[in-house]
């Protein structure tokens, strides 16, 4: 049976500089439509500026919102909308938002928008024409807008907001976005998901923000505990173990995170995010933002305790691609870097040996962060 490790940690502030980022456009919010606009830029209002992403479902896991947010996260105030709920009908997907992704944004000091899905169709895909599919979902434009302003215009913490959007409208939101799925169904003739769940959930949290923060906090647990013990098909563990963090900080949350693998490596532990292309040198941008976003939260912890005691470590991302020549770990000296460049230059392109320059940059801008490049054989 797999050895998995529990890990508790402090984290007192973050600090990053991400150096693989995406030029962002510029939209007024006036003409901003999240529908169409793109998946992350920056939007402004008379003197005053954002720069937002966009998630298309409230999993973490499915969609590379991590991504999205790593492209923006040099901005000086930035916000991401997030939908409440997105059901993709009785034979498809159901989720929902939970606190542990609220969490999430508050320690890294980001601005929650929550969106709901007001438009749909039914889904005409081959072999799905008889099934209760809902596809082309469309946020509630307006309603993101009105929140985007108010955000401009507020002059307090993320963490104030967010706690405040939490407290005071989620309730009121989380129930439009109900009604807003019984009209589409209604007019679609696709069925939803039994929405009893749903109330059920939403009253074990009227009038009791803890029991809900409690509720989804487990929630989040146990997903991290299962993830710990699942073998992904296209992680290429060699010898780590599987682990959760328990990871509290000043403002008294637990975030509870699953690494891909940890490394026992002489005196310290080596916290690791593993991506791998089964057919490329190199993995897709999306694919090694998401990496890095997560080594901003562990690179970022102050103090790791295994069993009660405190132990040494690092965060590093694993990139392993097919055809890679030799092995390379950043950060590392001009010299090493040419050198392996140089032997990859038949499979590497011009832009993905820019990429690895910029990664070089980024371990030396960032503090505790490693980048391992090499082949999946």
């Amino acid at each position: 049976m797999t050895e998995i490790l529990h890990f508790a940690g402090f984290i007192s502030g973050v600090k990053y500089r991400a150096c693989l980022t995406a030029k962002l456009e510029k939209v007024d919010l006036e003409r901003f439509d999240v529908n169409r606009s793109s998946v992350y830029g920056i939007t402004q209002a008379d003197e005053a500026e954002i720069a937002y992403s966009k998630w298309v479902l409230p999993k973490r896991t499915r969609s590379y919102p991590f991504a999205r947010i790593y492209n923006i996260y040099n901005a000086s105030k930035i916000l991401t909308i997030i939908p409440v709920i997105k059901d993709e009908g009785k034979d498809g997907d159901l989720d929902k938002l939970q606190y542990s992704t609220i969490s999430w944004m508050n320690l890294l000091n980001i601005y929650i928008v929550l969106g709901y899905y007001e438009d749909a169709e039914r889904s005409q895909k081959k072999g799905q024409a008889n099934k209760n599919k809902l596809t082309n979902q469309k946020f509630n434009n307006e309603f993101v807008k009105s929140q985007i302003q108010e955000i401009l215009d507020y002059k307090q913490s993320a963490l104030h907001w967010n706690k405040n959007l939490f407290e005071e409208r989620f309730v009121r939101i989380f129930r439009q976005v109900l009604d807003a799925y019984k009209i589409i169904s209604n007019r679609t003739g696709a069925q939803i998901h039994s929405q009893a769940g749903m109330e059920k959930y939403l009253q074990a949290v009227i009038g009791d923000f803890e029991e809900f923060k409690n509720l989804s906090l487990r929630g989040s647990q146990g997903a991290s505990r299962r993830e710990a013990i699942t073998s992904h098909e296209l992680e290429y563990l060699v010898d780590g173990m599987k682990a959760t963090f328990a990871i509290e900080n000043y403002l008294g949350g637990t975030y509870y995170l699953t690494p891909d693998e940890i490394l026992h490596r002489e005196e310290r532990y080596v916290i690791q995010e593993s991506k791998n292309s089964t057919k490329s040198t190199l993995l897709e941008l999306s694919d090694i933002q998401d990496g890095l976003f997560k080594l901003i939260l562990y690179s970022n912890i102050d103090s790791l305790q295994l069993n009660g005691l405190q132990v040494l470590f690092a965060t590093r991302l694993k990139l392993t691609g097919k055809n890679i020549r030799d092995r390379i770990v950043l950060p590392c000296s001009l010299k090493a870097i040419e050198s392996f460049l140089e032997k990859n230059s038949t499979v590497l392109s011009n832009k993905e040996q820019s990429i690895v320059k910029k990664l070089l940059l980024e371990t030396q801008r960032n503090n505790n962060i490693e980048i391992e490049i090499r082949a999946n054989n």
